[in-house]
């Protein structure tokens, strides 16, 4: 009897004591999965984050088959209207990219008429892609009633140094001439050298890791001390710079979205 006794203390404990293993195990798989649903990367890693705002319309458009897309608000007043920015995608983008459709919906919101574009890729470098930045000026500008000279260019990686040719003085040997009479350029991780920063003609904000080994020249402040010595009406003074700590290309996209909001309104003033 006492031997029986014995035998179903011993089950029941370790009945109990395997039960307790379970929950232990259960409750260790239940924190693992939390933290992992908590985990977060930095936001170099991080889609960027489009503003919900119910009142930013989209519209599609074209230049020359490249397709682009317009990002604007309703308003009975043209004059309302803030300003006209494009910004030209990098190298197998598209208009539906999702780092500049963030940055033009939250330009849109600030009352800005704002485009990601495409652009031809087999056309002349510089020549094809100033003729379809002037044909999108020409169309927006009229459709919106924004003057020619309330207008700013950007461009991400590729697109960003499309646009060099653009506002640098011409180079006939290049067959580049620069847009006349716009507001700004903003550059995102689009590099530069130092001459391409001391002889930009319009300001710019300009954003970039501090190393990038995707383009030409991998120390952004390379760029930056050229622009420290341009002497180009109003680019030293209006030029904005975020350098973002370590090496990386394009891995900052709240953080280029957040700097090109809060400075764009320098560049029209």
């Amino acid at each position: 009897m006492l031997v029986f006794l014995f035998f179903n203390d011993f089950l029941t404990i370790k009945s109990e004591v395997m039960k307790k293993s379970r929950i232990y195990s259960l409750l260790l798989l239940a924190s693992f999965l939390l933290l992992l649903s908590n985990c977060s990367s930095d936001d170099n890693n991080l889609e960027p984050e489009i503003p919900a705002n119910n009142d930013v319309k989209t519209k599609a458009g074209s230049t020359n088959g490249a397709p682009y897309k317009v990002f604007y608000q309703e308003t009975n007043q043209a004059d309302t209207r803030k300003g006209l920015i494009i910004l030209a995608v990098g190298d197998g983008g598209n208009e539906n990219d999702a780092t500049l459709n963030a940055q033009c919906t939250a330009l849109a919101d600030k009352g800005y008429v704002a485009i990601t574009t495409t652009y031809r890729t087999n056309s002349e470098y510089y020549a094809g892609f100033k003729e379809d930045m002037e044909q999108i000026i020409t169309t927006e500008t009229t459709a919106f009633g924004i003057a020619k000279n309330k207008v700013v260019l950007g461009g991400l990686s590729r697109g960003g140094n499309r646009l060099h040719g653009a506002v640098l003085p011409a180079n006939p040997q290049n067959n580049s001439y620069p847009i006349e009479g716009i507001k700004g350029v903003i550059l995102e991780c689009a590099g530069g050298d130092y001459w391409k920063g001391r002889g930009m003609l319009y300001p710019v904000l300009f954003m970039n890791n501090k190393v990038d080994d995707a383009v030409q020249t991998p120390d952004a402040e390379t760029f930056v001390n050229g622009l420290q010595e341009n002497v180009n009406p109003d680019v030293k003074d209006k030029s904005k710079t975020l350098i973002v700590p370590g090496s990386g290309h394009c891995t900052n996209a709240n953080q280029y979205k957040d700097f090109i909001v809060n400075n764009i309104d320098n560049l029209f003033n």
